[in-house]
């Protein structure tokens, strides 16, 4: 039976999902999907018919995939089209968790680095979640004090298992001659624990194509290795890419995440 929510009650409304209550289990909620899309901490702002349903795909194949890797996620099932049932928070920590392994983005200006420097192992950064603020960055140290000082496990935890779906999602889009370049991941606590929250789609990475048949990771920058023009993110969004192609974008992703099913997930 397809499920309505005109009469559900509405918990929380963000940028591109609403969450409603679900009458049945008081320990989960729905998270519903919406068309919009935006950029530079909100500033810009449009709505993409059919985006909801590629957000919603790509979000279910990682998510179930990452859950058959063992990795601790919110995500329980998919009732219907648009609508992920994932478990209820006892709070979101206010945070964006950042793994890295090119440099491109925000990185380049701030870290003044060259696009398409490999870390090897991979970078994590914590950037607190305020659009007005920028999302500004909390320094390393700080978070090893808060770690070791402060007891705050947390951030230990989140660290690792952003790392950790940050290696099990490279693997994955590497069967496909796709390199994961950076994703941004959203925690919070559910008894206690933290989880992997929120959803991971077109918007949460940045996926640039093998530009050659045996690409050499071996370097200190990998950028002529691999197709930068012919990204497969939100970058063609906020590069002022018209609709349907950061729509095509999308649905090229989603073609990808759908044979993550295909793939055995590591023991």
């Amino acid at each position: 039976m397809s499920l309505n929510f005109a009469n559900r009650t509405r918990l929380n409304e963000g940028k591109t999902k609403v969450i409603y209550a679900n009458p049945d289990d008081p320990k989960t909620v729905y998270m519903v999907f919406k068309d919009d899309i935006t950029a530079g901490d909100g500033v810009k702002h449009d709505v993409i018919q059919g985006k909801a349903l590629v957000d919603w795909q790509t979000n279910r194949d990682i998510f179930e995939y990452l859950n058959r890797c063992g990795v601790r996620t919110h995500y329980v099932a998919t009732p219907q089209e648009r609508v992920a049932l994932v478990k209820k928070l006892d709070f979101k920590i206010n945070l964006e968790v950042v793994t890295r392994r090119i440099a491109a983005g925000s990185i380049l200006h701030w870290g003044e680095l060259e696009q398409g420097l490999r870390f090897d192992p991979v970078i994590t950064q914590f950037h607190y979640k305020d659009d007005p603020l920028h999302d500004p960055m909390l320094d390393d140290t700080y978070i090893d004090y808060l770690i070791s000082s402060k007891k705050a496990p947390e951030y230990q935890q989140m660290r690792d298992i952003n790392a950790q779906v940050f290696l099990h999602l490279e693997k994955a889009f590497a069967h496909f001659r796709i390199q994961l370049v950076d994703m941004k991941l959203e925690y919070g606590r559910i008894d206690g624990e933290v989880y992997l929250i929120d959803e991971i789609s077109g918007g949460s990475f940045r996926l640039w194509p093998y530009a050659v048949e045996h690409p050499n990771f071996n370097q200190k920058n990998v950028l002529s290795e691999l197709d930068a023009a012919g990204r497969l993110d939100k970058d063609t969004y906020r590069m002022g890419g018209a609709a349907d192609m950061v729509l095509s974008k999308f649905q090229q992703i989603a073609r990808i995440t759908e044979k993550f099913a295909t793939l055995q997930a590591p023991v």
